[in-house]
C-alpha cells in the first residue's frame, strides 16, 4: 500500500541506508517538505490507515538511525542544560543582587521564585500545545523566547522588570521540561530508552555545575553591578547553538501517527482513560523532590553565609560541589535505568537521601557546626538524590501516558514540581529564620522519606515497555494499570 502512497523519490531517501549525516539531512528535508508540512498535506486524500502506513515506513527508518537519535538526544539535552543553568544560576546571582538592590527577605524570595512561577504556566501551556500542534514547532519557539528574555535579564535596571523577565524565562524553562523529554522518548527504542532519557537529566546537572563554576569566577572578578548581568547573559550562547540544530530535526512520528491514524474510530477521537495512580505517581513524588532539592539548593549559599559557616565565595563553591555530586549520581543512574528500572532507583534514592538529611539535621541540633562535615553530608545526599528521583522523576511521566496526552501530562507533572519548588523556597526560608538550618534539613528529609513511601504505593514500572498509545486505552491489561 505504501508504494502507491509515498512518492518514489521520498521512498528512496527513506529506505536507502545512507552513510554520513549528509544523506540523513537530505532525507529529513524531503520528508519534511512532503510529509510533515501542513499536517501531511501531501497525503490529504489518503485514508487514516494509508496515512499510518506512510508514517510507519518513516518511523522504521528514523528510529533505526543511531545518528538521528544522537542528534535528537543532543538537542533535547542542550535545552535541559539551559534549564539547569538558569534555575541554578539564580542561587549565585542572588548574592550580588541582594547587595546591588538592597533586597529584603521577601524580595529575595520573589526573585528566586520568579522562574519557578513562570515554569508552572510554561509547562502547562506548552504541554497542551505540543500535543495539539506538534513537538518540533514548540521546541523552536521555546528557544526563541528563552534567548530574548535571558538577554533582557542581563540589561534591565529595574528590580520589578527583572522579576518579570525571569518569570518569562521560566515560561520557556517549563516548556522545555514538557517538550524535550517527550520528544526524545518518542524516538528512543524501548530497550535503551532509559539510557537516553537519563542522558538529558544528566545534562541538567551539567548546566547547574557550570552555573556555579562560572559564578565563582564572575562574582569574584566583577563588581556587584555587573556580575549578575554577565551570569544571566551567558545563557544566550548555548541557546543560539541549540536553536540552529533544532531547525533540521523531524517532527515526532508518534505524534503524527496518533494525529492521523489509529487514535480515531469512525472519525472521532478515542477518549483517554488513564488510571489515577499514574497521575499521582507522575506528580506527587516530583513535587516532594523539588520541595526538598530546590527549596534547599536555591537558598543554600545564603544559608551557609548567614549561619557563619563560610564566606560568600566558599558558599558558592560549596553549593557547586554539592551540585557536582548530584551530577555524578545522575551519570550512574543513566547506566542503571534499563537494568533495574525506574521505580527501584527512585525509592532507594528518596529513602537514603532522606535519612542523610535527617542525620545532618541532628548534627546541627547537637551543635556540630563544621562546614566540611556539612558540605560532605550534602554531597552524599545530592549523590543519592541524583542517582534516584533527581533523574527518574522527569522520566516516568514521559513513559506512562498515551501519545495524545503525553506532553500535556509531562507539563502537568512539571507544574506540580515547580509548585513544590516554590513551596520549598518559602517554607524552608521561613524555617531557617524561625528555627535554624537544622529545621530546614529535617523538613527536607521528611519530604524525601514521604516520596519513597508514595513511590512504592503508586508504582508503575515502564522499563523496557513500548510507549503507550491511545489505542492501549481500549485494552487496560496490556499496558495501562
Amino acid at each position: 500500500m505504501a508504494d502507491f502512497i509515498i512518492p518514489y523519490w521520498v521512498r528512496q531517501h527513506a529506505t536507502k541506508s545512507a552513510r554520513g549525516m549528509g544523506m540523513r539531512v537530505l532525507m529529513f528535508g524531503a520528508v519534511k517538505d512532503w510529509l510533515y508540512r501542513g499536517n501531511m498535506a501531501g497525503c490529504s486524500s489518503c485514508s487514516s490507515l494509508e496515512k499510518v502506513a506512510c508514517i510507519g515506513l518513516m518511523t522504521t527508518n528514523l528510529e533505526s538511525s543511531g545518528s538521528v537519535l544522537r542528534r535528537i538526544r543532543l538537542v533535547s539535552s542542550l535545552g535541559i542544560v539551559l534549564d539547569g543553568y538558569n534555575l541554578s544560576v539564580i542561587a549565585v546571582a542572588l548574592v550580588p543582587l541582594t547587595r546591588f538592590y538592597r533586597l529584603t527577605a521577601g524580595q529575595t524570595g520573589l526573585l528566586a521564585s520568579a522562574m519557578l512561577l513562570g515554569s508552572i504556566g510554561g509547562g502547562l501551556a506548552a504541554g497542551v500545545l505540543a500535543d495539539w500542534l506538534g513537538r518540533k514547532r514548540l521546541l523552536l519557539w521555546d528557544l526563541v523566547i528563552f534567548m530574548v528574555f535571558s538577554l533582557l535579564s542581563a540589561v534591565l535596571n529595574s528590580y520589578m522588570w527583572l522579576v518579570v523577565a525571569r518569570f518569562i524565562v521560566g515560561l520557556a524553562v517549563g516548556a522545555d521540561y514538557a517538550i524535550s523529554p517527550t520528544y526524545l522518548a518518542e524516538f528512543a527504542p524501548p530497550k535503551t530508552r532509559g539510557f537516553h532519557m537519563g542522558y538529558i537529566w544528566l545534562a541538567w546537572s551539567v548546566g547547574a555545575v557550570v552555573s556555579f563554576g562560572l559564578g565563582v569566577m564572575v562574582v569574584d572578578w566583577l563588581p556587584n553591578a555587573w556580575s549578575w548581568r554577565v551570569l544571566f547573559g551567558l545563557a544566550t550562547v548555548p541557546a543560539a547553538v541549540a536553536l540552529g540544530i533544532r531547525r533540521v530535526l523531524p517532527e515526532s512520528l508518534h505524534w503524527l501517527q496518533d494525529r492521523h491514524g489509529t487514535s480515531r474510530i469512525g472519525g472521532k477521537k478515542i477518549p483517554e482513560v488513564v488510571p489515577m495512580r499514574r497521575w499521582l505517581l507522575a506528580t506527587i513524588p516530583w513535587f516532594l523532590m523539588d520541595f526538598s532539592t530546590y527549596g534547599l539548593g536555591l537558598l543554600l549559599p545564603l544559608f551557609l553565609k548567614s549561619n557563619g559557616l563560610t564566606s560568600i565565595t566558599g558558599a558558592i563553591v560549596g553549593t557547586g560541589v554539592a551540585a557536582l555530586s548530584g551530577g555524578i549520581g545522575s551519570a550512574w543512574a543513566m547506566f542503571q535505568l534499563d537494568r533495574t528500572g525506574r521505580i527501584g532507583l527512585q525509592m532507594r534514592g528518596f529513602f537514603l537521601s532522606g535519612i542523610g538529611l535527617m542525620g545532618l539535621a541532628v548534627a546541627l541540633w547537637l551543635n556540630v557546626r563544621v562546614f566540611a562535615l556539612l558540605l560532605g553530608g550534602l554531597m552524599v545526599v545530592n549523590l543519592l538524590n541524583g542517582s534516584g528521583p533527581g533523574t527518574t522523576c522527569g522520566i516516568i511521566p514521559a513513559e506512562i501516558f498515551p501519545t495524545r496526552i503525553r506532553a500535556t501530562a509531562l507539563g502537568i507533572s512539571t507544574a506540580f514540581s515547580r509548585i513544590g519548588a516554590i513551596t520549598g523556597v518559602f517554607v524552608l526560608g521561613f524555617a531557617e529564620v524561625r528555627w535554624g538550618l537544622g529545621a530546614v534539613l529535617a523538613i527536607a528529609g521528611a519530604a524525601a522519606l514521604l516520596g519513597a513511601g508514595l513511590t512504592a504505593l503508586w508504582r508503575v514500572e515502564p522499563n523496557q515497555a513500548p510507549l503507550p498509545t491511545s489505542t492501549d486505552v481500549l485494552t487496560p491489561p496490556n499496558v495501562l494499570n
